[in-house]
């Protein structure tokens, strides 16, 4: 049977070296040091322990504190850490901006790393003032609200599973595992969409996470999967999530492996496979769709804030620890849900008061 092999990956390595290096160096219990990738390379090893981030953020922290470190050590000739100015900084996303041609999402993605990055090393006590705390950048990240999925592509969109098998089953390509994989995807679109889950969350779902009897699912949550981290409970109470769960579920049954949702081996689907799921079905919709789990997600929270959910149920539904969070990323509107809004909620919306308003008030005018 196919297994998969857990290679590390080459940054992970490198900042493992440069650990081994440090602690070998050091005298002391915790790990110090001035120079700037050093520090870096501290800051990603305390995450790869604690596991709360997931390894794809951690290598983008990575990439993002290292080619800082890199630019620092070869324009400004600065290595030592406590030497870090906010005009560095300022010359730094200039030069992102300028050079490199990065948009603003790009940059405030820099922006997070560092300023998480310089936040610990103020707690590790290794600077004297966080050089990002009187820096920040305009970057505002707000999804256009074309991109969310309305309820008419939600349909489109799980009806695509049974279409795609039907042309499979008309021009004679269907395998033997055709019927198992499909049903699969049906269950993964379809919890995306009812539950918001995030691509990593579908792949830590085990097969003793679900309760029929209840009808509920414990999702792990974000960070590594060693490490169970902020959990939540997903319903499934619908028939319809119900039946094609537990379709699922009888076929999962013979395979091997602990995984919810795995391949035709009994493996873990790994994040490129379930990608690959997302795009093929939302080419049903239309070609200059380009839909994802993320984009299900966001499509869930605005559509309970739509039907004038409480934000704090919205957040719990979510996972997130405030409610900051949820309506910065996760809540957009239209220009025709904020007019409804602005027509149900402003007085002067509402004809008949405007009318009886502008009425009194020529009369007053009238009488003087």
């Amino acid at each position: 049977m196919r297994r998969r092999s857990f290679k590390t990956p080459l940054w992970e390595s490198q900042v493992h070296q440069t650990i081994q290096k440090l602690k070998v160096e050091s005298k002391s219990r915790s790990l110090k040091s001035c120079d700037l990738y050093e520090c870096a390379c501290i800051f990603i090893s305390d995450h790869l322990k604690e596991r709360i981030f997931s390894q794809a953020t951690l290598c983008v922290y990575y990439r993002h504190l290292k080619s800082f470190s890199a630019w620092m050590s070869e324009a400004e000739k600065v290595t030592d850490i406590q030497n870090v100015r906010v005009s560095h900084l300022r010359k730094y996303f200039s030069y992102l901006e300028s050079v490199r041609k990065y948009k603003k999402s790009s940059l405030e993605g820099v922006q997070t790393s560092l300023m998480r990055f310089f936040r610990s090393m103020r707690f590790r006590k290794l600077i004297p003032k966080n050089p990002m705390q009187d820096f920040h950048i305009l970057a505002p990240r707000h999804m256009n609200s074309v991109n969310l999925l309305t309820v008419f592509d939600i349909k489109i969109f799980l009806r695509s599973v049974k279409d795609h098998y039907q042309y499979l089953n008309d021009s004679g390509k269907l395998g033997c595992f055709s019927l198992f994989i499909h049903r699969r995807d049906l269950c993964i679109l379809a919890l995306c969409i009812a539950c918001g889950l995030r691509r990593g969350e579908i792949q830590r779902i085990n097969r003793n996470h679900l309760d029929f009897d209840k009808r509920t699912i414990l999702i792990p949550g974000k960070g590594n999967q060693r490490v169970v981290i902020k959990e939540r409970t997903a319903f499934f109470s619908h028939p319809f999530l119900e039946e094609i769960l537990m379709r699922y579920y009888r076929m999962r049954e013979k395979l091997p492996g602990n995984s919810f949702f795995s391949n035709c081996y009994g493996d873990e689907l790994n994040a490129n496979s379930i990608a690959q799921i997302f795009r093929r079905y939302s080419a049903f919709i239309s070609k200059d769709v380009h839909c994802n789990a993320t984009i299900t997600r966001k499509s869930f929270s605005s559509h309970l804030v739509r039907k004038k959910v409480n934000i704090e149920a919205v957040r719990d539904l979510l996972g997130h620890e405030n409610c900051e969070t949820t309506l910065r990323y996760y809540v957009h509107f239209s220009t025709e849900d904020l007019e409804k809004i602005w027509k149900e909620s402003n007085p002067y919306a509402n004809r008949s008061y405007l009318q009886a308003s502008s009425q009194a008030i020529l009369e007053q005018f009238a009488g003087k």
